[in-house]
């Protein structure tokens, strides 16, 4: 009887934050990327709130599609806070992925991660190249180097 000291638990990392690309050639596949948008625009609310800056805040907004072998498997939709990495737009998307540039410009020091089960729109569906009714993922990640906050892509896997 009386009172036990637990042993500390070991904490870890649920899932490991990683570049599609990366993904894609560890199962020795080809990773392809195509770029669909690149431009600097100024932040609406919703964007604003999730890179924590006011609304009307020069951001630079990415949409890109990633193939595995020719075929799509993620769209990457991105906004970053263009204070924080200004070369953002100048960057080839297609030798690199955002994830690799911002990891190196502005390593992650926190995140978050929501998934959820979603019905594709048209847009994505066409993009994807599914049905109307085949499962998707969203992936919502909002990471944070500091101080500075980079939401990661929000990400339609396939």
């Amino acid at each position: 009887m009386g009172t036990f000291v637990a042993e500390p638990k070991g904490q870890s990392a649920l899932f490991e934050v990683r570049s599609i690309a990366a993904e894609i050639v560890a199962r020795h596949h080809q990773h392809r990327c195509e770029v669909l948008l690149l431009e600097e625009t100024r932040a609406d609310h919703i964007q604003a709130t999730a890179l924590s800056v006011p609304e009307g805040t020069r951001i630079f907004h990415s949409l890109m599609v990633h193939y595995e072998n020719e075929v799509p498997v993620q769209i990457e939709d991105r906004c970053v806070n263009a204070a924080v990495v200004p070369d953002y737009l100048h960057q080839d998307y297609t030798a690199t992925t955002p994830h690799d540039y911002l990891s190196l410009i502005a390593p992650l020091t926190e995140g978050e991660h929501i998934v959820e089960a979603v019905q594709a729109t048209a847009e994505e569906c066409a993009l994807l190249h599914i049905h109307a009714h085949d499962p998707c993922l969203l992936i919502r990640r909002r990471t944070v180097d500091n101080p500075h906050r980079l939401p990661r892509a929000p990400a339609v896997p396939r």
